[in-house]
């Protein structure tokens, strides 16, 4: 199993369990294609429940079915779209590149005419799907802001003070950048006219400590609001005390 598939599973709390069901449904797609999935995609849907895990840890988008994978020639590259956004903005595919762990591309609103790589590995963007709502969109404790471009300054400091997670590219913004610190998170879409800020921590006394460490950082402080109780309550405490 991919360090990356093993830390997933770790994120859930739980164990990974490969179903036979799964494994035939495999062999019936690869016969149809003509192929062999790559390694790390093998992995992850032969798991019970591994389609199922793209679907809920993702804004409602789709995954597509193992019955329905088919082959997409895009210049030099082959490409297997596995998973469609959930307004058909976007279509999310790995890219027969040969390797045991491929990158995967986006297309975004280009009808299959330009893709993008949206990560190194398949593994790896799994891992920062699950990531983003186990750490920040699922947490009692989030607040969120749209602000000015992210500096190099401040992605610097930010790396400097939390550990980084991967990072992912292509959309939303230009770069999705990751950082925690035990129970606190923070997950920033980066573009070239804002950046979106997602802030979570578990409880209020967390998340008062993580706004206050990064408060000034491109003036964002200002841009805040709530997207929870414990959000509302922590910036009113933090603005209250300015």
């Amino acid at each position: 199993m991919t360090a990356f598939h093993k830390a997933t599973f770790r994120l859930l709390g739980a164990e990974p369990i490969v179903s036979a069901a799964a494994e035939s449904e495999i062999q019936v797609a690869e016969r149809r294609l003509g192929m062999r999935l790559p390694a790390s995609v093998r992995e992850w849907y032969s798991h019970a429940g591994g389609i199922d895990l793209l679907r809920r840890f993702s804004n409602q988008d789709c995954p597509i079915p193992l019955r329905e994978f088919l082959i997409v020639e895009w210049e030099a590259q082959r490409l297997v779209p596995f998973k469609n956004e959930n307004q058909g903005v976007c279509v999310w595919a790995v890219d027969l590149d040969g390797s045991d762990d491929p990158p995967v591309f986006v297309d975004v609103d280009s009808n299959g005419t330009r893709w993008t790589m949206q990560c190194s590995t398949f593994s790896a963007y799994v891992y920062s799907c699950i990531w983003d709502h186990v750490f920040v969109f699922d947490q009692l404790g989030l607040v969120e802001a749209q602000n000015d471009p992210l500096s190099p300054e401040t992605e610097t400091e930010l790396a400097a003070k939390f550990a980084e997670q991967p990072s992912t590219f292509g959309w939303p913004g230009n770069t999705q950048h990751r950082f925690m610190a035990k129970d606190q998170a923070i997950l920033i879409w980066s573009g070239d006219d804002q950046a979106d800020w997602f802030v979570a921590a578990r409880d209020a006394i967390s998340l008062d400590a993580l706004l206050r460490t990064i408060w000034e950082l491109d003036g964002v402080g200002k841009s805040f609001y709530d997207v929870s109780d414990i959000g509302r309550i922590v910036l009113n405490q933090i603005r209250g005390a300015a």
